[in-house]
C-alpha cells in the first residue's frame, strides 16, 4: 500500500517518515507540502492512502479531499488535526476521509489502528468495484476475471476470525478451488490470502485490548489464534509491542 505524507510542517512530515513503514506492509511513497502540490502527485502516481493535515497554504486539506474524492474517489484519506481543527475533521469524515489523528496526542499504535483500518476499507471497496465490473461485463461468465466470490469471502472471513480459516475451506465455501481462489484473491484485493487474514486477526485483537478487559488468552482464542505464545509474536511483530504493552 503506497502513502503520501501532506504536511506543511516539516517537523510533522520528518517524524512520520522515521516510522517503521514496512515492517507494516506500507510504503511511504513520498511527502508533500501542501494540497495542490499533493493533488498533482495522486493524479501522476498510484497512490493508496493520504495523511493530509487540514490547515495548509495553496489548497487546504479539506479542498484537497472534495478534489480527490471527484477525480480519485478510491484513495483513503486520513486527517491530521489539531484541537482547534475538530469541527474541520468532522467535515472530513462527512466528505468520506477514512479517519483522524490528533497531533501529538496519539500514540503509535494508534497511528498503525487507523492506517490498517484504511487498508481495510481499500480492500474492500476494490473488491466491491471488481464485483461491479465483473457483473456489468457482457463476457463475465466466459472470462471471469474478477469474482463475487471474493466479495463473499471477505465478508465470511470477518465474521468468522474466530475460526481456522483454511484457505481450503474457504475457497470450498464460495465454490472455488483453492489455487484459482489465492490467485483470484491476490487478483482483486491487492494482498495474499493469509496475509490478509494475519492482518484482520490483529485487527479484531487490538480493538478488543482497547476496548475490553479480556485476558490477552482469552483475545487470542477469541481472533482465532489459540496458541498464546504465536499469538504474542503475531501481534508483536504487526504492532511493534506485545499485546501488554499495547494495552498499557
Amino acid at each position: 500500500m503506497k502513502v503520501l505524507v501532506v504536511d506543511d510542517e516539516l517537523p510533522i512530515r520528518e517524524g512520520l517518515k522515521a516510522l517503521p513503514w514496512e515492517e507494516h506492509q506500507f510504503h511511504l511513497a513520498g511527502e508533500s507540502r501542501n494540497g495542490k502540490e499533493a493533488y498533482k502527485r495522486c493524479l501522476s502516481d498510484p497512490i493508496d492512502i493520504l495523511i493530509t493535515d487540514i490547515a495548509m497554504p495553496v489548497m487546504n486539506g479539506l479542498e484537497l479531499i472534495r478534489s480527490l474524492k471527484e477525480s480519485k474517489p478510491n484513495i483513503q484519506c486520513i486527517l491530521l488535526t489539531c484541537y482547534s481543527d475538530f469541527d474541520y475533521a468532522r467535515e472530513a469524515v462527512s466528505l468520506g476521509a477514512c479517519d483522524y489523528l490528533v497531533k501529538g496526542m496519539y500514540r503509535e499504535e494508534e497511528f498503525w489502528i487507523v492506517l490498517d483500518k484504511a487498508r481495510s476499507r481499500l480492500v474492500k471497496e476494490r473488491a466491491l468495484h471488481a464485483t461491479a465490473a465483473a457483473l456489468a461485463s457482457p463476457s463475465a461468465e466466459q472470462h471471469p476475471d474478477y469474482r463475487y466470490e471474493i466479495e463473499q469471502a471477505i465478508q465470511y472471513i470477518d465474521d468468522h476470525l474466530g475460526s481456522s480459516l483454511q484457505v481450503q475451506y474457504i475457497a470450498a465455501h464460495v465454490g472455488l478451488s483453492s489455487n484459482y481462489f489465492g490467485k483470484l484473491f491476490h487478483k482483486v484485493t491487492g494482498d495474499y490470502y493469509q496475509d490478509y487474514v494475519k492482518r484482520k486477526r490483529m485487527e479484531r485483537a487490538a480493538e478488543l485490548l482497547r476496548q475490553t478487559s479480556l485476558k490477552i488468552y482469552e483475545i487470542s482464542e477469541m481472533v482465532g489464534i489459540p496458541n498464546y505464545r504465536y499469538f504474542t509474536e503475531c501481534f508483536t511483530k504487526h504492532y511493534g509491542m506485545n499485546p501488554r504493552v499495547f494495552r498499557g
